[in-house]
């Protein structure tokens, strides 16, 4: 069953963007020429700014190709990019390459820009993997001022930051009351934080609630089924039997009881296909094996799991969408005594193991398949000599589960 799922995962990462839901919408570009051409253009909601856009001349015509550097201006859906002279900084934020200087390593270049915010003055950015970079222009002006800021390093291993563009704001929103120097001083190189200073200094009342729309929470029961191992083993105290050798096993199917609360954060780019997930769990499970080579075993399991993860959306239409997922979780054993016996018991351990997932969403409901999340954990139980050997038990349980959810936002 667990290669079954592997297998099945595979293929939905593989082919999954097959179902997603990026589609031709209605957008228009503006050659280098200045001519316009109102068109459908897929929309991918680029990450990166992109180099190639995809568009038809109607819904029945085929796919046609355009390199950005030969355009002026494209949009589609709420998003619009420009192609601008500016002078950017692509000194490197990985600590091994991170430059000793603090000051700027501007070159000119000629770059594809993302409109963030539209205004009096107007906030672009610029995205080419690690390297991000931020501009202005104001209303009526021809010219892209960059909003510079560096990380370098101090004595080889203290980083600092030269925060320039915050200098640079504070004297081009001068004219605004609204906006105060501690709004200012706090402000962190990223989307959100510029968007809602430009908002604010653009009088833009920002109606959509962009924490609310990428953050949600879905409450989830399940059930589990697991497969539960005992196998007895034996050593030989003399002679050459290899130690541990299994001679027998017990194996028995339980239920398992969950209720957990997943925890998603939808990322902005490539149309809300990716996700970060977590989904603190409650679980339990109670059985006994009875008369197992003359001993009883009484099996009780309680956990709380603590996962982290990613999950990957492929929407079907607005309403529907399957996805997979896969994380790491740590589990907290609430009851260190896994099983007990006649006459002795025996403990399990917190670890750290993986889970993956499969499900569908129809609105606010949703159900998933689930490997990996039940119990997954190994006991050893000593037994007893009998002559020449030494007889002891090791216990292990793992499965799958089924959970139903409901999206409380």
């Amino acid at each position: 069953m667990k290669n079954l799922f592997y297998g099945a995962l595979l293929l939905f990462f593989n082919y999954g963007s097959a179902f997603g839901q990026i589609v031709f919408e209605n957008g228009y570009f503006i050659n280098n020429k200045g001519e316009k051409t109102e068109v459908l253009i897929k929309n991918y909601q680029w990450k990166n700014s992109p180099s190639v856009i995809e568009y038809k001349n109607g819904e029945k015509e085929n796919t046609l190709q355009i390199k950005t550097s030969d355009l002026l201006e494209f949009s589609v859906g709420d998003q619009k990019y420009l192609m601008a002279n500016v002078m950017i900084d692509r000194s490197s934020v990985k600590i091994e390459d991170m430059s000793n200087s603090k000051s700027f390593n501007s070159k000119e270049e000629t770059l594809l820009l993302k409109q963030l915010v539209k205004g009096k003055i107007s906030l672009y950015k610029y995205t080419d993997g690690s390297v991000v970079g931020f501009f202005y222009k104001k209303e009526n002006d021809d010219i892209f001022k960059s909003l510079n800021y560096k990380e370098y390093l101090v004595n080889g291993n203290l980083i600092q930051k030269n925060e320039e563009y915050k200098i640079k704001l504070a004297q081009e929103f001068s004219d605004n009351e609204k906006v105060t120097p501690q709004q200012i001083n706090n402000l962190h190189y990223n989307d959100d934080s510029l968007e809602k200073i430009f908002k604010v200094y653009n009088n833009i009342n920002n109606e959509k609630n962009q924490a609310g729309k990428n953050f949600h929470i879905y409450i989830k029961p399940s059930v589990g089924f697991s497969r539960y191992d005992i196998e007895r083993s034996q050593t030989q105290l003399f002679g050459t039997l290899d130690s541990n050798s299994p001679v027998s096993s017990q194996k028995t199917n339980s239920m398992l009881y969950r209720i957990s609360a997943e925890f998603e954060y939808v990322f902005n780019f490539n149309k809300g296909k990716w996700a970060i997930i977590s989904e603190p769990t409650f679980q339990t499970t109670q059985f006994n094996v009875s008369n197992y080579l003359n001993t009883n075993f009484d099996v009780k399991y309680s956990s709380i799991q603590i996962p982290v993860g990613l999950k990957h959306n492929m929407f079907l239409n607005k309403k529907s969408k399957i996805y997979v997922s896969a994380s790491l979780y740590y589990q907290f054993l609430l009851n260190k005594d896994i099983f007990t016996t006649n006459d002795s018991s025996a403990s399990g351990l917190d670890t750290v193991s993986q889970s993956f997932a499969i499900g569908y969403n129809y609105d606010r409901f949703g159900a998933e398949l689930r490997w990996g999340a039940t119990p997954n954990f190994k006991t050893y139980y000593d037994g007893a000599y009998y002559g020449l050997y030494f007889y002891s038990h090791s216990t292990s349980m793992d499965g799958f589960n089924l959970s139903l959810s409901y999206k409380l936002f």
